[in-house]
């Protein structure tokens, strides 16, 4: 599977699972690409955008893993990836 369409189907998969995903720049400076965060009390995920897609794909797997998706139909690649 292209990464691309990797991270979309992740992307959905977040959005079903109720995370909100946002793309920001962070700049050089930042020290990780992102990460996962309660904002007024909801689960944001916050990916930095110049990031390559290997990293933002890393990110949004990582959010995804401390998600409970149990009850949720996930394609088998996406969820050997989360449970790693």
């Amino acid at each position: 599977m292209p990464l691309s369409q990797m991270l979309r189907e992740l992307l959905t998969l977040a959005e079903r699972v109720g995370l909100d995903v946002r793309f920001d720049v962070m700049g050089l400076r930042a020290s990780s690409r992102g990460g996962m965060c309660i904002l007024h009390g909801k689960r944001v995920v916050v990916i930095d955008r110049g990031a390559s897609l290997t990293d933002q794909i890393g990110v949004l797997v990582a959010a995804l893993a401390q998600v409970d998706m149990t009850p949720m139909y996930v394609p088998k690649l996406l969820r050997k990836l989360a449970e790693r």
